[in-house]
């Protein structure tokens, strides 16, 4: 009898086992200014998954959050990965997936500027004449770059920068290619006389990284492996120069005719430095 009981209980233990193994991989993004499954990064996410060859089922957060807070998430496990600016305390604590979604173009700068300051821009040819104008940026990672060349800084929370530039507590807010011309329009309304600068970018090492929970290296390695897949299939660079966002910005940017203002970055960890050069964008 005894012996039957044993076997039972291996029977159910396998069963359960196999349950478990069976069970597809939840995958939960969070939900950040209610873009949902329009973001570049869930489609990415999604993409890599599909590359990577396991079961999965990929979901949002039903509430709307901020970055801080998707950070916050994915940081205690609540959710299971978002895309950030990487930044050395990011890489620290949480685990970082070294492949640039946004192929660097976060690092490329753009101006949000009043109108009627073009025409001070315009004389802008080099590194020391930008250090003669006032950067406004949010608590990120890039403030601490642009002050390590030199460049005044205003920080102050993402929501009040397009109303401060506006104003004039500033003389510019930059912001990457692939989100500068989208993000001007939400706020335009609320800041009429605001445009983005027509001859400077701003270049310096950076990018876009998904970050998962400290220790969910399965995870980790399942999404590199997906981007690695699509990256050599051909499939990530599909997606990325068909993102209409992207191409877009990339035809109103015009950047092969900007005066390039090119800075390093003294922040990037040795890991990030070792990303292969080729997924990188380059003009």
């Amino acid at each position: 009898m005894g012996s039957i009981r044993i076997m039972a209980w291996i029977f159910c233990a396998i069963f359960v086992s196999c349950q478990a193994i069976a069970e597809p991989l939840h995958v939960v993004y969070p939900r950040v200014m209610s873009n949902g499954k329009d973001a570049f990064g869930y489609r990415v996410l999604k993409l890599a998954l599909d590359e990577s060859g396991v079961d999965y089922r990929l979901s949002l957060t039903e509430a709307v959050m901020n970055h801080d807070r998707a950070r916050e998430m994915v940081k205690s496990g609540r959710a299971s990965v978002f895309d950030f600016g990487t930044s050395p305390a990011y890489e620290k604590e949480l685990l970082p997936i070294y492949f640039p979604i946004d192929r660097g173009l976060n690092g490329w700068r753009l101006f949000v500027i009043k109108r009627e300051r073009q025409k001070d821009f315009d004389k802008i040819k080099t590194l020391a004449d930008l250090r003669k104008m006032t950067a406004g940026q949010g608590p990120w990672a890039d403030r601490a770059v642009l002050k390590a060349s030199g460049i005044g800084v205003i920080t102050a929370p993402f929501s009040s920068l397009f109303k401060m530039v506006q104003a004039g507590r500033f003389d510019f807010f930059p912001l990457g290619v692939n989100e500068v011309y989208s993000l001007l329009d939400l706020h335009l309304a609320e800041s009429p006389d605001l445009m983005v600068e027509k001859h400077i970018v701003l270049i310096y090492p950076f990018g876009r990284l998904f970050f998962v929970e400290k220790g969910n290296q399965r995870l980790h390695d399942i999404i590199q492996r997906g981007l690695e897949r699509a990256w050599t299939d051909g499939s990530f660079l599909r997606l990325f120069n068909n993102d209409p966002a992207f191409r877009q910005a990339l035809q109103d940017a015009n950047l092969r005719d900007r005066i390039q203002i090119r800075i390093p970055n003294p922040y990037l960890t040795d890991r990030f430095r070792q990303i292969p050069k080729e997924y990188f964008f380059s003009e």
